[in-house]
């Protein structure tokens, strides 16, 4: 057996006896694994017995199909079909009229059910409206089941719904929850959805990313490169474990993509969806919100091996309650309530078990100085409802406004930019191609070799004239979590 090979096996050996998915047989017949020594060149220090390389290759591929087996029943299909009423001006012998058309816009996404009774997760951007029909199809079904809107948190996302029952007292299989706090860059998952509505489409990949946008605001996502596509919304990212570890959420947004194919995902984490499922389960109970960036600082694993030490604040909403308690960008956050922090999910964990109107005691280091901060934490609903809508105004043809904070969080955009259309009118450049609830990215003009940032209300104007006229493209992200490119010749 070439040395290559063997390695390749011997590694996926050890990592098989690290996660503990099969129990490995030693003194088998066969071509034993060399053991690389200490020091060698490219030597990985090695603490197991001579294994069959064959057999491990066996038991890590059924032992993965096995957890696949186990967690697709715990998964659903959501398909929904939203009522919208479009007016349109018709002319008449009496003159022009204006009529309401009313349209039917299908949706498609994921799901997961988290308890015997039959209550799923899934993304709130995949179920949103005032006049939406859910239907969700079941693991070894194809007959589409009724589900209705139990409650939503805007602030993550996520929405929960409860599958109606065809009998009293029926049960559905569920999935655990898992500890997204204990997984780490290169830890093995599975993605399990309906993208581009192929139900109960399962994609491997790895945690590329454990801390993407970390915020108390939104928290931080899971970058995966499981193949993540329009319709996994809402569905599971599941460990070897089986356990459920996140909800996929979001792509990751680019100026190149397209609304299939995309390469990495955004997932929002077991824990913080865990919370919002307790929340959403017992009513009443505010999320705590104290309007303040965090990341791990210094964050050496890749050198030393340790772990990060401390959480550092890396920015802060004007106005919060950590801004007008005097915290400020670089502060090292090293102990809450005078218990140690060595990193930011162990602040938010602190944080997530505070109710809301107490207050927390932040030890912080600023430069050398050592200082103590008292800081309380106030309901995030009521920051989101108080925030102002921004204004609307007619742009070539469509109703357009800016962003709230909630909703540029929720897309996982900048501070800046991104349009959100309302309404397009039926003589708009882009009838037919953008619809309400999309929201326009970027403008491009033909042939600009560089890539735009995302554009502002005012700009929009201009660069829709200079479309008709020089053509170009624009980048629209759908309700879907695709970024699609529409282009135009021009004259």
């Amino acid at each position: 057996m070439p040395a290559t090979l063997r390695n390749i096996l011997l590694t996926l050996g050890l990592f098989v006896v690290s996660a503990g998915l099969v129990r490995v047989l030693t003194g088998g017949a066969g071509e034993m694994a060399a053991v690389a020594k200490p020091g060698e060149d490219g030597a990985v220090p090695v603490v197991a017995q001579a294994l069959d390389q064959l057999q491990i290759a066996e038991a890590l591929n059924q032992s993965m199909a096995d957890v696949v087996e186990r967690i697709l029943p715990g998964v659903v299909s959501v398909n929904v079909e939203r009522r919208r009423v479009i007016p349109e001006t018709r002319p008449t012998p009496l003159g022009p009229q204006t009529v309401n058309r009313v349209v039917r816009e299908p949706g498609v996404g994921s799901g997961v059910i988290v308890s015997k009774e039959g209550l799923v997760l899934t993304n709130w951007h995949v179920v949103s409206g005032e006049e939406v029909m859910i239907l969700v199809t079941l693991h070894g079904s194809e007959e589409p089941r009724r589900a209705t809107l139990v409650d939503k948190d805007e602030s993550v996302d996520i929405a929960l719904l409860r599958i109606d029952p065809k009998v009293k007292d029926e049960t559905y299989p569920w999935m655990v929850f898992g500890d997204s706090d204990l997984m780490r860059p290169g830890h093995m998952v599975f993605a399990v959805g309906a993208p581009l509505n192929l139900p109960e489409t399962v994609t491997q990949g790895i945690i590329s990313n454990r801390a993407r946008r970390v915020s108390d605001t939104l928290d931080s996502y899971l970058q995966t490169d499981c193949t993540i596509n329009p319709g996994n919304s809402g569905g599971p990212l599941v460990n070897l474990r089986g356990e459920l570890i996140g909800i996929n959420t979001r792509l990751v947004i680019g100026p190149q993509q397209t609304p299939s194919g995309q390469a990495y995902g955004l997932a929002m984490p077991s824990n913080e969806v865990q919370d919002a499922y307790e929340r959403m389960i017992n009513k009443g109970r505010p999320r705590g919100y104290l309007g303040v960036t965090v990341g791990d600082w210094p964050d050496m694993s890749y050198q030393t091996g340790k772990g990060p030490e401390s959480a550092i604040v890396e920015g802060m909403d004007k106005g919060s309650p950590a801004a007008e308690a005097g915290m400020q960008k670089g502060d090292l956050i090293q102990s809450v309530d005078g218990k140690p922090v060595r990193s930011s999910a162990e602040f938010f964990r602190r944080l997530r078990k505070r109710p809301v109107g107490e207050t927390l005691e932040l030890g912080l280091q600023r430069g050398a100085d050592k200082l103590t901060v008292r800081v309380t934490a106030v309901d995030l609903k009521t920051i989101f409802e108080a925030e102002e809508v921004p204004a609307s105004r007619m742009v070539a043809g469509m109703k357009v406004r800016g962003l709230r904070r909630g909703e540029r969080a929720r897309l996982v955009l900048p501070e800046r930019g991104g349009m959100l259309v309302e309404t397009v009118s039926e003589d708009s450049a882009l009838q037919g191609k953008v619809v309400a609830d999309d929201v326009i990215l970027r403008v491009l003009e033909t042939g600009l070799q560089t890539t735009p940032r995302i554009m502002e209300v005012a700009e929009l104007a201009a660069k829709m004239e200079e479309l008709k006229s020089k053509g170009g493209a624009v980048d629209v992200l759908r309700a879907t979590g695709a970024v699609e490119r529409l282009t135009f010749p021009g004259n």
